[in-house]
């Protein structure tokens, strides 16, 4: 890079090393896709033996097949290569570099996807930032797991797009002027999920219309929305995202979901019991015993299986673990300063990264 740097960072986002970087981070976040190939390729199958086995007295592990694992090594070469090149060009730089190496992090963990060392190394992704917020994610679990169940009895079949309330269709009306299409994906352990383009919507569950609405408030107004607002932005940042902005992405989407007043109730239950299935997986408990210890705490048989098969997919994602960790943390933050959220709507950040831009270039992006 020349010694003599571009007069703004809309022209620094452009010079070859950065639109290198930037380019390289979208494709190899393409190429990874880390939580698909955590996802067994007999998710839904396995799922509905597991709740017909553990509702019939017979406890058992998952018997989950993936796909063949993949070998990254020249990819994760080039964003190590990448990361060093960039990691001293500034704040810019440094999150150009933080972006890579978390990458080249989740390059690792699909090549070690089902082995009895991917729960271990998913740890390190996944690790909470602050102590307080991990702390605060805890006390909400142990509150939570008790939380009063809805008691609505209309319900709607997500997947029925003849029912103008199911989850579908409201995602539908709702993504209208989205370049996104609503897609029906059966193996999906989420109840609904935003990729690239698409809103994948898990067919056969049931939703009240509470819960329809807050679906779409979640995944529209928390990802959908600000990742089409990302393509119009100057810095390549905002699209390929900075290392943790999927995690405090979820933590917003918690938080939009907060002010809306529909986190309550059986949300609450849902989200307890996946944090604490995760913070299982990461002491190294089994499938069994944190089923097991879902259903002595008060949860029923298929709501502990569901949440442990997804803290336990790839063989201890363990993902779940930062949901209500990120709302602490997003929560504390944009309190402290709320001007932090303006980044949040325009893109793929992290608070720790939206407070680089806010105090190095805010003027320049902002205006």
């Amino acid at each position: 890079m020349a010694t003599t740097l571009p007069r703004s960072v809309s022209e620094l986002d452009q010079t070859p090393p950065f639109r290198d970087a930037a380019r390289l981070c979208a494709r190899a976040e393409a190429e990874i896709r880390l939580i698909d190939r955590a996802q067994p390729l007999n998710a839904a199958a396995e799922r509905e033996a597991l709740i017909a086995a553990w509702g019939a007295g017979k406890p058992r592990a998952p018997r989950f097949e993936y796909a063949q694992r993949a070998n990254f090594a020249a990819l994760r070469g080039m964003l190590v290569d990448a990361a060093r090149a960039l990691e001293s060009e500034g704040p810019l730089g440094a999150l150009y570099a933080e972006r890579a190496r978390e990458l080249e992090l989740e390059a690792s963990l699909a090549e070690r996807i089902d082995t009895g060392e991917f729960a271990a190394h998913c740890a390190a992704r996944y690790a909470p930032l602050e102590a307080v917020d991990a702390a605060t994610a805890s006390d909400w679990t142990t509150r939570w797991l008790d939380a009063a169940e809805d008691r609505s009895k209309a319900l709607h079949r997500s997947d029925d797009r003849g029912d103008r309330r199911s989850l579908v269709s409201a995602l539908e009306r709702a993504s209208e002027g989205l370049p996104v299409r609503v897609e029906i994906r059966p193996n999906q352990a989420a109840a609904a999920s935003v990729g690239d383009g698409f809103i994948g919507v898990r067919p056969g569950l049931w939703h009240s219309e509470r819960e329809v609405r807050r679906i779409v408030l979640h995944e529209i107004e928390g990802h959908a929305r600000p990742r089409v607002l990302a393509q119009r932005e100057a810095l390549a940042l905002f699209r390929i995202g900075a290392a943790r902005s999927s995690d405090d992405e979820e933590g917003r989407a918690l938080l939009i979901e907060c002010r809306a007043r529909v986190l309550e109730g059986a949300r609450r239950r849902e989200l307890a019991r996946r944090h604490l299935a995760g913070e299982r997986v990461r002491a190294g408990a089994s499938f069994v015993g944190t089923v097991s210890e879902l259903i002595g705490r008060g949860q029923d048989i298929e709501s502990s299986v569901e949440a442990a098969c997804r803290a336990f997919r790839g063989g201890g994602l363990g993902r779940e673990f930062v949901y209500l960790v990120a709302l602490s943390r997003v929560k504390r933050a944009f309190a402290a300063d709320p001007e932090l959220e303006r980044w949040f709507e325009r893109g793929r950040v992290s608070v720790a990264a939206a407070r680089v831009c806010a105090g190095n270039f805010g003027d320049e992006v902002l205006r």
